[in-house]
Formats: structure tokens, sequence, C-alpha cells
């Protein structure tokens, strides 16, 4: 009879939307019934989605993110970052509260549509949407962990690694009980926390030995043992359900009873997971840098996403060069960077930097102290430029002759490579512009008495670009050191500067073309703002926030215009063909533009953490969860091969 009632509970779930995850993510969230989703990342970034999986907006609070929270009633995702700083950010993107608080504050919760607060080392506190401080609660110390009950006015208090209470909103206990396993509170691997909306199921992960699970209205104890370890845990907002993931990528749907209704075996572990209030959405976030929605189905309905029927005699062809594991210390993702000649391609992950060369062998590896979040090569590939708010990192790549120059007094604000490596400019806060040579060594120095940003450099054009407000441009000659100024039509978003001239995009979708002189050649109309522009040989991208994507000649020539297929597409360039390649999880797709034919599409077993690609060479480099892939971006038999020798197939 029981194996019946288990038979009877399984559920079938199908894969609802996936996407891809730029970055380092530390929190995520789900909406307990609408079912959007919030994403906080390391570089201090979020992102809010629709049910559909959908980019809504993205922001910068500046910080790494620790936690984010989505107060559903009040239509605002609230977001704490490192530096105990506190945002409100609405629907529709717009930033509602900026705070900063004397305390130091590790979690963030909701309570009654307002934001609840707690850290170690304070009172937790409730603060309404207009950042007012509504009470500090008097709960007895310590507070490690502080979790609200939903519906009710009461909390749950980790207190350390063995003790956990129950409390009225008051401070008065209802329940104080002793672990039977000691929990993990460390920074880097903790046990997890979730709570249903009534409180009668608080569950705790505590790895080897499973989930224990507490009913704060009976103030039972019961304990899940899988038979493996537990790495993450989640609690769906009526109770009846329970989310378990392993640390090898294996992910559990239990009933309370402790019954397995669905199981499915991810690609990669499992970072994150979360389940809405009544079991029927899950989302799951994987190390390989995938973000999944899965949706259970109801009795009736059918699947509604089908396969792409593909003519694959029409496709043509890429061709692996080299493919090797990687060795990471540190365990996010990391970021990759390719020379515009495609020999030398740089994992950068903050701290730790790999450089290898066309034939995959490793040249250089560095690891630092302190975090260098910029990172680029020079376009030929001889010099790597590292930089923070107060260093610059500059390598030689063909001596390995490394350069570390500190600024202790004065903030970086800008920072510029030029594409041979032979220059480097830093603009400061003391507003000082200077340049160095590619060995490190000071050439000049000038004092430009004002403010600014969106630095560029070039060394064949011997010119500069920056600029010092939002319609204001100008033009620096690094040979005459002659300082031109340009008044645009409006404020401008994106800049690029190449040996043919400049190219900028504005906020109401004004692409322009301008001499190495700043003098206005062209212009064309998008719908605006520009959000980014690509240059490469004889031609340039104009990208929108919308995601359409203008494509020009340097002379002003209107070559196209057509919808990118992602936010995170990539664009390249092999002969006069220009190809978009698209990352989605463990699939990367290569489309012909503007035409947007598919030239060739293949899978990675260990799903797509970061994808770059030559501008002007016909090259890429991939990183999965697994491996390193170096290869052709379209396939050249007669090309001379980096390697002498392939395994035939």
């Amino acid at each position: 009879m029981g194996a019946e009632q288990v038979i009877e509970q399984k559920k079938s779930a199908v894969e609802l939307w996936k996407r891809e995850i730029p970055g380092y993510l530390t929190s995520v969230d789900l909406s307990p019934e609408h079912h959007w989703v919030a994403l906080g990342f390391e570089n201090g970034g979020v992102h809010f989605l629709d049910a559909e999986g959908k980019l809504v907006w993205e922001a910068e609070v500046g910080q790494p993110v620790k936690r984010v929270k989505i107060l559903a009633r009040k239509k605002k995702v609230a977001i704490l970052n490192e530096y105990s700083q506190l945002f409100l950010v609405d629907f529709a993107g717009k930033l509602a509260l900026k705070k900063g608080f004397r305390n130091f504050w590790s979690g963030l919760d909701s309570k009654s549509g307002d934001v609840l607060l707690s850290g170690w080392k304070s009172k937790p506190r409730r603060i309404d949407t207009k950042g007012r401080t509504i009470r500090d609660y008097s709960i007895p110390q310590p507070w490690i962990r502080v979790l609200p009950v939903p519906k009710k006015e009461q909390f749950w208090v980790v207190h350390n690694q063995v003790c956990l209470g129950l409390y009225q909103s008051d401070g008065t206990n209802l329940w104080l009980v002793n672990n039977p396993s000691p929990m993990e509170l460390s920074r880097d691997l903790s046990s997890e926390f979730a709570i249903s909306d009534t409180g009668d199921v608080f569950a705790v992960s505590c790895f080897n030995k499973g989930v224990y699970l507490y009913n704060g209205i009976n103030q039972t104890l019961s304990q899940i043992d899988l038979d493996r370890s537990v790495a993450h845990v989640d609690v769906s907002g009526n109770g009846k359900c329970l989310l378990l993931a392993d640390q090898l990528g294996k992910i559990t749907m239990a009933s309370k009873s402790a019954a397995v209704v669905w199981e499915k075996e991810m690609l990669s572990p499992v970072t994150h997971c979360r389940i809405d209030r009544r079991g029927t959405r899950v989302i799951v976030a994987e190390q390989n840098g995938t973000l999944t929605c899965f949706k259970f189905l109801e009795e009736g309905e059918q699947r509604s996403n089908f396969l792409e029927l593909t003519q694959f005699h029409d496709l043509g062809d890429h061709k692996e060069i080299w493919s090797q594991p990687v060795h990471k210390v540190s365990p996010s993702p990391g970021r990759l960077d390719i020379s515009g000649d495609g020999r030398f391609v740089l994992l950068a992950d903050g701290k730790e930097f790999q450089l290898y060369d066309s034939s995959g062998s490793l040249v250089w590896f560095k690891h630092f102290m302190t975090r260098l979040p910029n990172a680029r090569l020079s376009q030929n590939g001889k010099k790597v430029l590292l930089s923070s708010h107060t260093e610059l990192f500059l390598l030689d790549t063909q001596t390995l002759r490394e350069k570390h120059l500190t600024f202790y007094n004065a903030e970086l604000s800008a920072v510029a490579l030029a594409p041979s490596g032979t220059a480097v400019l830093a603009f400061d806060k003391f507003k000082t512009l200077t340049c160095y040579s590619g060995q490190g060594k000071k050439i000049w120095s000038r004092n430009l008495k004002k403010e600014i940003y969106n630095l560029r450099a070039h060394n064949l054009a011997r010119r500069a670009v920056f600029q010092s407000s939002p319609k204001t441009l100008y033009v620096l000659d690094l040979k005459s050191f002659k300082l031109k100024k340009t008044l645009l039509g409006g404020p401008v978003t994106a800049l690029e500067l190449t040996r043919d001239g400049i190219f900028t995009g504005g906020k109401m979708g004004r692409c322009y073309g301008l001499d190495l002189n700043g003098k206005e050649q062209w212009q064309h109309k998008m719908e605006g703002p520009i959000q980014e522009i690509i240059a490469l040989k004889k031609k340039v991208l104009f990208r929108n926030k919308q995601g359409s994507v203008l494509l020009c000649g340097h002379d002003g020539r209107r070559l196209g215009e057509f919808r990118a297929h992602s936010s995170h597409s990539l664009f390249g360039q092999y002969k006069k063909d220009v190809l978009e390649l698209v990352p989605n999880g463990d699939l990367l797709s290569c489309y012909q533009v503007p035409s947007g034919n598919l030239v060739w599409r293949f899978p990675l077993a260990g799903g797509i953490q970061s994808v770059t690609v030559s501008e002007t060479a016909n090259r890429m480099a991939i990183l999965d969860s697994q491996s390193f892939h170096y290869h052709q971006l379209v396939h050249e038999p007669h090309a001379v091969e980096d390697r002498s020798s392939f395994l035939e197939l």
C-alpha cells in the first residue's frame, strides 16, 4: 500500500526554459506565485527575469551581492551587498532606495512586504520600503541566522553550530533545541535553511547527515536521509515539498514523509535551488554557468516545447584545435579573453590568471592576494593589462616580464590599453592622465582639470578619446598633445576608437561615425539606447538594449539591421562574413549576420561557462565545467594548423 502511494505521488517535469549565467552567482530568489527570478552576482550585478526566463532589467550595486529577495507585495527587489548597503529596485528597473548602515548585515529576508535585516552583532531590524526603521527585535543573542516565519510573528534563530530557537517577535522563547548534528556555518560551505509559510517545516541541511525538519507548530523533529550528502535545501511555501541537491549534481524532490516524487541528474554540481509556493516550479543553478527552470505538469497538461529541425547539409563546420582539462582553485567560472590575432587566451578570475598560447601550453600563471577585476589582452597578444581602482599590472607575453604599478593616494577612474600594447593610459582622481610605455615606464603626465570616463587609446591612430560629460567628447592627439572638443547631439552611451575613426552610440539610438579629429562623417538611427559597439575589419556593429543590431561599414554604408539571438551573443568575423555566436547552457550556435542562417551548432558535455571570439582572426575559445577548448571559428581544411596531428574519427 505504501509503495502504491509513492507511485501516485510521482511528478512529471519538463524543462520550461534555460539560460546562461554571466558570472559567479551568489544569491537566487524565486517569487512564490508569479515566478519572477532575482539573481545576485559576485561582481555586484543583479538580474531580474520574468516567468519565461527573459531578462527584464539588470542593475549594478558596486560590491559583491550577499543576498537578493523579491518583495512580491511591494513589487520590488531588495539587494544587500558586502558593504551592508541596501538597495530596492522596482519591477521596472528603477532604483527606489539606496541606504547605508553602520551595522554589519549578513542576512536579508522579507516580512509582510518589509525588509528584515540581520547580522552577527546587531539586533534583527525591520525596515519599510522607504528606508524607515519600523522596529528592532529583542531576540536573545547570538544571532548567526534569523529567519522570519512568513505568516506569523515568529522567528527561527540559529544561535550557534548546535543550538536553534523559535521565538515570538517580542523575544519570548517558544522552543529551544539542539540540532542532532553540528551545522556548518563557514562562509565557503554553509548549511542551508528554509522555512514554510506557516512554520510547520523548518529545514536544515547537514551534508552527510541529510536534512533535519522542525515542525514549529507541533514542536517535533524528523530527519530525511538520502544516503548521500545534501548540500542544498529549499521548502515550498505550503510545506508539502522539499527540494534537495547533493554535491554531485543530483536534485531530488521529496514529500514531508520522505517519499521521493521526482529526481533529476544535472550536468554539473548544483549551486542554488529554489521552489515556489505550491511546488509547481523549480529553479536550479549549476556550476557550469546555467540556470534552468522546471515545471511540473498537472493532470492532462502536455509539453509545449519542441525540438528545432535543421537542414544539416546546409551547415558549415568548426574545428577543435586542442582541448584540455582546466585546473582552477577558485569555484567561480572565470572569464576568457582572446587576443585579436588569436595567439593567446587569458583565463581571468579576479585573483587567479592563466595565459595559454595557440598550441594549448600554459605560458603564465599568477595568483594575487588582492582582486584585479579588469583584465585585457592587446590585439597582437604581446601585453596583458590587469587593473583595479588602485593598481596596474602589466605582463609582456614574449619575455614574461612583469611590471606592477600601485596607486595608493590617487585612485584610478579610467584605464586604456593601446591595441599594440605599446602604451597604457591611466587617469586618476587627481585628474591626471599618465601614459606608460609597453615596458611600464612613465612617458608623460598631464593634468586635464576635468573628470573623464570612457577612455580609449589607439597607437596607429595616435589618438586617445574620452568623455567629460554625457554630450561632450574630447580627442587627444598623442603626438602634439592638442585637445579637441566635440559636442554631440545627445548623451553618449557607447564609444569605440579604431585606426579609421571614432564611433559613438547615443541614448536616443543615434549611431555616429567621426573622423580622428572628432568631426562627424555620418550617422544612423536605431531604437535606443545603444549599449555596445563592436569594431571589426572595415565593419562596425551597434547593439541596443532591446537586442537589435545595426551593421555598418567604417565608411557609414548601412549593411543591415537584425535582432540578436541572445543578450549574451558574441560577434566575430571570418573573411567578409560577420558571425554571431550564441551560448545557451550546453549548446553553442553560430549564425551568419545579418541573414540569420545557421552555420553550425554543437553541444558541450560540461555546459558553457565562458566564450570568447577573436574579432579579426578565425579563432575562438570556450570554457566549460570540465575542459578548456580552442577552435577555429570556421573550419579551413587548407589552412596550416597549429598542431601537427589530429585524431581522425
